[in-house]
């Protein structure tokens, strides 16, 4: 980065910052009266069929407010990113300071504050079923940080349910920042991989709906494997892999990355023991979850026709779910034909997530694609690591081959 542009990225993050302020100033101040003003046709604006007799003021007060939240925290901490950023290109730093740690308790806070703001029970997942052992397949063989609330639970007897599924979010969104940005510092600098923590809790936020015990580990699953995988450490990643099989079942995904990311790159007979490994592992696991754990069923049926409906009739529902993660993965496809080939060959990932989504999962709900937040990132830190020119500072390694 050269001398004339850090001033200029340092005046447009101050004029961003201080936009912010105004605006959720501004929307503190008036947006309440405003919106009733809209809603009860005092001020005439052409809002068409926004607004709907059929629900009360305060739902769309309610829901202006958590836009705005939502919004204000991620440019916040957008903001924050960028200060650190400059600040880091001139105070480089060989290990973790006050500012590496302050950043992540704030993008723990702003997650923290996703799940309280935009999390909801779903009737088809009540906690105390899945902590009862009486959840509805597939969700009840997700139960890696369910037995965190139960061992929670046994310590504490009087912790409520909710109390307690909190706590294992908190714990799974801890492990997802801190092993996001262990597996970027292979594509950026070490002192500049926070970044990497801002970008997969911009990605991973505006997924969060309803409560599930698994899906912000699945973020950190697949970031631990997938460092641990491209450094060679086989024997810590079928440990990961193994884990998180009891996390969530599509660790299987881990197995195409693992073929992709090594073919030619290690002897045929050593990978193929490593995907018989992987493979035996994922057997054990899952018959271990369907003994201990008997189901009727794998996964719902019925969802590749609710799928196909959705696509031909409310496509807009499908869109406006998926359309902040369309944006991420155009900017993160600029930059493949650059990218170091292992990371490369771990996109796999994507089409095995689709495919899924589309025959058991539901294509309304972003958060079906969180395993590939971490390549997505990934991804991003090495074009800002090439594009910007920052000097290498990280020792060479298979991931870069």
């Amino acid at each position: 980065m050269n001398s004339t542009t850090q001033p200029r990225l340092t005046t447009l993050t101050t004029f961003a910052t201080m936009l912010v302020c105004v605006i959720a100033g501004g929307y503190a101040i008036f947006g309440e009266r405003l919106i009733s003003a809209l809603y009860s046709g005092e001020i005439a604006f052409p809002v068409g069929d926004f607004f709907s007799a059929e629900r009360p003021l305060q739902f769309y007060l309610l829901k202006a407010n958590r836009i705005v939240a939502n919004w204000g925290m991620l440019l916040l901490a957008g903001c924050c990113t960028m200060y650190a950023l400059l600040y880091r290109l001139k105070h480089p730093a060989s290990s973790l300071t006050l500012v590496d740690w302050s950043l992540w308790a704030l993008f723990m806070a702003i997650g923290c504050a996703f799940i309280l703001l935009n999390g909801y029970e779903g009737d088809w997942y009540r906690l105390g079923q899945i902590l009862g052992w009486t959840g509805a397949p597939p969700f009840q063989h997700r139960v890696l940080f369910v037995w965190l609330a139960q061992l929670l639970r046994a310590l504490l007897p009087d912790m409520p349910v909710l109390g307690a599924y909190l706590v294992t979010q908190i714990v799974a969104l801890a492990l997802a920042l801190l092993a996001v940005r262990l597996f970027c510092t292979l594509f950026i600098r070490r002192d500049l991989a926070f970044t990497a923590q801002f970008l997969a809790l911009a990605m991973w936020a505006p997924t969060v709906s309803y409560y599930t015990f698994y899906d912000i580990g699945i973020v950190a699953v697949y970031a631990l494997a997938l460092f641990c995988l491209f450094q060679r450490r086989f024997g810590a990643y079928l440990v990961i892999f193994a884990l998180g099989t009891y996390n969530h079942e599509n660790s299987l995904f881990l197995m195409a990355a693992c073929l992709f990311a090594w073919f030619s790159r290690m002897p045929m007979r050593q990978l193929a023991a490593l995907l018989a490994a992987q493979l035996a592992l994922y057997i054990l696991v899952r018959l271990s979850l369907f003994h201990t754990l008997p189901t009727h069923a794998a996964w719902q049926s019925g969802k590749l026709a609710q799928n196909v409906e959705m696509i031909l009739h409310t496509p807009g529902r499908v869109m406006t779910s998926l359309a902040p993660l369309l944006l991420w993965y155009a900017a993160a496809a600029a930059g493949l034909r650059t990218a170091p080939v292992m990371l490369r060959r771990a996109t796999i990932i994507l089409p095995c997530l689709v495919l899924t989504s589309i025959v058991v999962g539901q294509l309304n709900e972003a958060r079906l694609f969180n395993a590939f937040i971490p390549v997505t990132v990934a991804l991003l830190c090495h074009q800002i690591q090439l594009r910007a020119g920052f000097a290498a500072a990280r020792p060479a390694n298979a991931a870069n081959a």
